[in-house]
Parts: C-alpha cells; sequence; structure tokens
C-alpha cells in the first residue's frame, strides 16, 4: 500500500511513502507531519493511521493555483471533506475534467483511486479519511456500496461538529486511538444512516428548516426551547418537526438536546476538570442532582468519579 504525490507534469517527488497492509500500525497508532516549503506552493500535512483507518489533514497555499500528480494503490472509501478554497480532479492525463470540490463541500469516493491531477486553486484546506475495504465489511459486514456516493454535497451541520471535534480533542496514546476510532464509527453510521433515511415525505425546504432547529438546539443548550418554540423559531409546524427530526437524525428533539448535553458534560468533567455544580448550570441543569441521575443513566458512571479520576 503506498501514497505518492508529485509537482505536474514534472513528476518531481513531493511526498512517498509505502504503508504495511490494511494500515497496521506498530504503536497505537501512527503520525507524521510534514512541511513542504516550493516557490509555488507551501504544504502542510499531518496523516495519522491504525489499522484500517488513514486521516489526512492538509492545508496548500499557493499565489496562482497549482497542479499536483497524486497516485495510491489502496482499495478504500475515501471521505473528502473541503473545509477551504477549491480543488479540480482530473484524469491522470488531464485531458478529462472529473469533479470540482468547493469550499464546504464533501465527496465519497469508492474503490481504486489509481492516479489523479489534483489542481488547487489559490489557498485550500481538507480532510480526507480513508477505510479500507476489510476494515469497512470488518465493522459493517456489508460491502462498500451500501455507502452512497455524494458529489458536491453539502457538509451537514453535524459532520461540520464531528470535523471540528476531530481537530479539537487532547488526547494521546491509546486514548487518541480509541477516540478516533470511536468518531470514525460516528461517522459510518451517520452515511448508513443518511442512506436508508425514509425522507419521501419531507420537501428540500422542509430539510433545510429542520436542520435550522437542529442548530438552535445545539446552540441553546442552557435554555432549550419547547417544541412549540422551536417549530416557531424554524417556520415548521410542530408535528413536521417532530418526525421529521427524527427521521433525519435518529433522535427525537429532546433525545438529541440530552444527548449533546451529556456529551459536553463528559468533555468538561474530564478533559476540563470543571466542578459537577459547574457543569450543570453550563449545560443546562437548574437541579445538580437532576443532571447527577441523568449523566449516571448514560455513563454508567457518577460524574464527580469522572472529575476525579
Amino acid at each position: 500500500m503506498k501514497i505518492r504525490l508529485s509537482e505536474y507534469p514534472s513528476r518531481n517527488t513531493i511526498f512517498h511513502h509505502s504503508y504495511t497492509n490494511n494500515f497496521e500500525a506498530i504503536a497505537d497508532l501512527e503520525e507524521i507531519d510534514h512541511e513542504v516549503q516550493e516557490d509555488r506552493y507551501h504544504i502542510l500535512w499531518n496523516e495519522q493511521w491504525f489499522d484500517g483507518i488513514h486521516i489526512s489533514a492538509v492545508e496548500i497555499t499557493t499565489a496562482k493555483g497549482v497542479d499536483f500528480y497524486y497516485e495510491s494503490s489502496i482499495e478504500r472509501i475515501g471521505f473528502f471533506f473541503c473545509l477551504n478554497g477549491k480543488i479540480n480532479l482530473y484524469d491522470a492525463s488531464k485531458t478529462n475534467h472529473l469533479l470540482s470540490i468547493h469550499q464546504n463541500k464533501q465527496y465519497i469516493s469508492i474503490g481504486q483511486p489509481g492516479t489523479l491531477v489534483i489542481n488547487v486553486v489559490e489557498n485550500a484546506t481538507y480532510i480526507y479519511i480513508q477505510l479500507t475495504e476489510s476494515y469497512f465489511k470488518k465493522i459493517t459486514n456489508r460491502e462498500f456500496t451500501h455507502l452512497a456516493k455524494f458529489e458536491q454535497d453539502g457538509i451537514a451541520p453535524e459532520i461540520n461538529l464531528w470535523l471540528k471535534s476531530l481537530s479539537s480533542h487532547r488526547y494521546h496514546g491509546r486514548m487518541k486511538r480509541i477516540f478516533l476510532e470511536s468518531k470514525i464509527f460516528e461517522l459510518i453510521i451517520f452515511y448508513l444512516h443518511k442512506r436508508n433515511v425514509p425522507s419521501l415525505f419531507l420537501k428540500e425546504d422542509d430539510v433545510r428548516k429542520i436542520m435550522l432547529a437542529k442548530q438552535l438546539v445545539e446552540n441553546n443548550l442552557q435554555r432549550p426551547s419547547s417544541l412549540i418554540e422551536l417549530s416557531r423559531q424554524a417556520g415548521i409546524n410542530d408535528f413536521k418537526l417532530k418526525k421529521g427530526f427524527k427521521a433525519l437524525t435518529g433522535h427525537t428533539v429532546f433525545g438529541y438536546l440530552y444527548k449533546l448535553r451529556m456529551e459536553k458534560a463528559h468533555y468538561l468533567l474530564l478533559q476540563e476538570k470543571k466542578t459537577v455544580n459547574e457543569v450543570a448550570f453550563l449545560v443546562g441543569y437548574k437541579n445538580a442532582q437532576h443532571f447527577i441521575t441523568a449523566f449516571k443513566k448514560k455513563y454508567e458512571i457518577s460524574p464527580g468519579s469522572l472529575n476525579k479520576n
């Protein structure tokens, strides 16, 4: 298994690495930072990998645009998230334009990529996650084709949050590997669920309004709105909001609120070592005992003991 990045058309090698079968790691996970500074471009590239998973975070700076030649021998499913800029993909001879990926867009590719020409327009930042076929089958007991292929699909709000959490954690070693794999599980579940969502009863405008309601829930953990208030704020009737929210997210409105509160509370206790009373207030509980009961139900551990550990 190998990845090679070269200048196009000269094919001068910028980066080349061979990986063990299925990205197997010697330690808990392997991680390398690369920096390439040339007259026409500057590349910062962080890559992490372990058994079946490869994660790249890449930032490319260029004044006039630049072409790269990308080669890969990995049979994989790839999740490409463009966070900034614009990237064009061409075939190996640059005679056939395959697609353009813009800021806040995603692309899912399946199978063997072979060789591509990557045209970076000015500055670009992206995250590219590869899962090997054997890993995907092991986790889901399904073929690659069970994931839909989204060309130039917008990055969903929940995936935006997912991407932020991927880069803002403070874990190391074994804990970092456990955290990253748990995030990969979330990613797979999201896209498998998206493929199977029965959306026939929802119009595009309904979906937009439900996603607005979802953002309102995320932004108001301390003072959440009632279902009626939330539907009024989003401009959709409460029945359609209730049914559509469940279909699109897999949670009821208040089930989703509970999930977000507990995840934030877990982070504040474990990472920032805040007191139980502080955390209860920050996630919207007026009564600390009610928070403790809810936290125990979610994690089967008291928040106080997590804080101490």
